[in-house]
């Protein structure tokens, strides 16, 4: 009788490695179950996910300032979303006037850092082309350079980049993003007189234009982390260190 060597396809071989680093996992972190993308993740070290976007004075940090954050951390365990966000205040530009500055996110600057290294990743649309180097320079320029994360700790994804490789779309904007994912967008129009406002807290207008950034801003977050959430199952997740 002729003996048949029995060989496994590559896609046969993947799935048995894939319930192998699952049995893992599973162990490691004492669950009963979990889902292929909380595999994925925890695979490669991400328990959580920080989703987030700025607002700034002007695209060049010499001499500007952001005026406001907003953060989104999600566990991959849990699956649960915490909400955060800063605004510079009226106490912020004062100081900064004082000592004849434009440090008006000094303080601001702080807080987004302990909200960048409460994750092991960070997403957000666009932001390894502008945001994170935004917050860095504005790091340095405040002389606050330390808070900007060693290099190699955590990963960055962006979902501009993303798109690009998953979606088409007639731009790679996080309006069609969010409008080719869900079918609908929130995104608000950049009013410019707000973020000119912004810089005078005696104006009768400061706190209407905050409240109008800080909105335009939470909703672009919420539309990253949503549209994140349904292209993620399609797409590779991020190995580039930051």
């Amino acid at each position: 009788m002729d003996t048949w060597l029995v060989f496994q396809t590559p896609q046969e071989r993947k799935i048995v490695k894939f319930n192998n680093i699952k049995q893992q996992l599973l162990k490691k972190y004492k669950v009963k179950k979990l889902s292929t993308m909380q595999v994925r993740y925890l695979e490669k070290g991400i328990e959580s996910i920080g989703y987030w976007d700025i607002e700034t004075s002007d695209f060049k940090p010499y001499q500007n300032f952001m005026i406001c954050y907003c953060f989104e951390r999600r566990d991959i365990l849990t699956g649960k979303i915490e909400k955060f966000e800063y605004h510079i205040t009226k106490s912020d530009i004062a100081s900064a006037v004082s000592d004849n500055n434009f440090n008006f996110d000094y303080k601001l600057l702080q807080n987004l850092s302990r909200c960048l290294n409460s994750v092991d990743q960070i997403i957000g649309h666009y932001a390894s082309k502008f945001d994170k180097l935004y917050y860095n320079a504005r790091c340095t320029l405040t002389k606050q350079s330390n808070l900007v994360h060693d290099f190699g700790i955590k990963t960055q994804g962006d979902t501009w980049r993303m798109m690009k490789n998953t979606l088409k779309a007639d731009r790679n904007t996080l309006h069609n993003f969010i409008l080719t994912t869900t079918g609908k967008s929130d995104k608000t129009h950049v009013d410019l007189e707000y973020w000119y406002k912004a810089r005078f807290k005696d104006s009768p207008d400061w706190q209407k234009s905050i409240d109008y950034i800080l909105d335009h801003c939470r909703k672009d977050v919420e539309m990253t982390r949503k549209g994140h959430m349904i292209i993620e199952p399609f797409t590779s997740i991020s190995g580039v260190l930051i």
